[in-house]
């Protein structure tokens, strides 16, 4: 049996052994001494002295030179063999759902997991020199400083283009001068915090100018126009219109703010988007009429099963519809298409049909898979059209169509950006298509429940 064995690349001398190895040599020796004595070479005094020095030399340097043992875990592994150290941080580092390191005192990074890897973009990482992978100053700035003073400390950086926020945690390690360090990912509460931002700002915004409106007529009639009753009516017509206008962007945002709260939910309920369909255009069509538009719906015989909720549907039909009959001028026609495909990417594209040479964009890209049976809608008018540059826009909150449509129109601008939404939490997408004098198509797909219960193909 050897007097050593590797433990994880390290060479641990076990103590058995090496307490036989010291007592052969010993005895060895006190007979070598003993043979001295008897053969009247060294005397028996000075003989009992030098086995005494010998014994007392190899005890002190048997016990001196025994090297500390690891560190053992009261467990065992399932081999039943104890657990050391070295193994205990793997096994964690290992285990954890973050991105995690181990840096050794000498500056090299020990231990890493997976999502490690996935963050540095860097595969087998663990031997490497800690600034060959961690191409970040100040966290390995940081390193230096817990590795020096052994304080824990937390520090953010950027990673991506810049869009993607992440917070290192760093803590000293068991062995001096090592670090351990823990990257929590802070993107989605960035995105959130600066999404606030910019909506208290843009709804502020919003509100502040029908506010100043409704303040100016308010004290234009308390002052100067007093006595002047005929002029009245002219300014509560515009007072009434702006109170309009901020009653509607209230529930607007009502609406986004409920919709967003609830969007990570996927609804479960079957309903027939048919049926959807024909109720909300049944609905709509006074609205035409007072315009004169014509409302055409061209709707697949038979049932459309989707899993979706029923009054979010109708108000992203009731918006695309609308926002058609507001672009439209007297006499002219909506059409309103529902089909099925048998994937979603044919759906997107039937959705966006439009005429030749049409600039068309994505506004959302559904979650569903390409592959998986879909339906579709498409709302069409004949209205002065979307010139190419604004089409990326639609869909961002506060956004007007109208002000890529010569500004004549008012709108909240969140319309868009509800459907945007509602669509996001069926899992399905969202486009326009539209070319500048042709009036502009908006579409969207989303996935069916079961494909054995559409109607067949016409």
């Amino acid at each position: 049996m050897s007097a050593s064995e590797r433990h994880n690349g390290k060479r641990i001398v076990r103590r058995p052994e090496r307490a036989r190895d010291f007592i052969v040599l010993t005895s060895g020796a006190a007979g070598l001494i003993a043979l001295l004595v008897a053969s009247g070479a060294l005397g028996f005094i000075e003989g009992v002295m030098a086995a005494i020095v010998l014994f007392a030399g190899g005890l002190a340097y048997y016990v001196g030179s025994v090297p500390p043992e690891p560190y053992l875990d009261p467990r065992a592994d399932a081999a039943g063999q104890p657990v050391t150290l070295d193994r205990t941080i793997r096994s964690l580092v290992l285990a954890l759902p973050f991105p995690a390191v181990y840096i050794s005192k000498d500056e090299r990074i020990e231990v890493a997991n997976q999502h490690a890897e996935k963050l540095f973009r860097i595969s087998r990482i663990e031997g490497a020199l800690k600034s060959v992978i961690i191409r970040q100053p100040d966290v390995l700035s940081a390193t230096d400083r817990v590795a020096r003073t052994g304080a824990r400390e937390r520090v953010e950086f950027l990673t991506g283009e810049g869009d993607e926020l992440w917070l290192a945690h760093l803590t000293p390690g068991p062995d001096r001068e090592s670090v351990f360090i823990v990257v929590e990912d802070r993107t989605a509460v960035h995105r959130a915090e600066r999404a606030r931002a910019d909506f208290l700002a843009n709804a502020s915004h919003e509100l502040r100018t029908p506010l100043t409106a409704l303040a100016g007529f308010i004290e234009t009639m308390l002052g100067p126009a007093r006595d002047d009753r005929e002029s009245w009516d002219g300014f509560l017509e515009i007072m009434h219109q702006q109170t309009e206008r901020m009653r509607h962007l209230v529930a607007d945002l009502l609406s986004l703010s409920r919709i967003e709260f609830s969007e990570h939910k996927a609804p479960d309920t079957i309903i027939d988007l048919s049926d959807v369909v024909a109720r909300t255009i049944m609905s709509l069509q006074p609205l035409a009429a007072d315009r004169s538009i014509k409302l055409q719906v061209e709707i697949q015989p038979g049932t459309i099963p989707i899993t979706a909720k029923w009054e979010e549907v109708a108000q992203v039909i009731q918006n695309l519809v609308g926002n058609a009959i507001k672009y439209s001028t007297e006499g002219d026609e909506v059409v309103v298409t529902v089909g099925t495909n048998c994937s979603m990417k044919e759906a997107g594209q039937n959705a966006l049909l439009h005429e030749r040479h049409a600039a068309s964009s994505t506004l959302l890209q559904p979650r569903a898979s390409a592959e998986a049976q879909a339906t579709w809608i498409s709302v069409r008018d004949h209205g002065p059209g979307i010139s190419r540059q604004h089409l990326s826009r639609l869909g961002e909150r506060f956004y007007r169509a109208d002000e890529s449509r010569g500004g004549e129109i008012e709108g909240t601008g969140l319309g868009l950006a509800i459907v945007k939404h509602i669509m996001a939490r069926h899992r399905g997408g969202l486009g326009v298509a539209s070319r500048e004098g042709e009036g502009a198509t908006f579409g969207v797909w989303l996935p069916v429940t079961d494909g054995e219960n559409l109607p067949a193909q016409s």
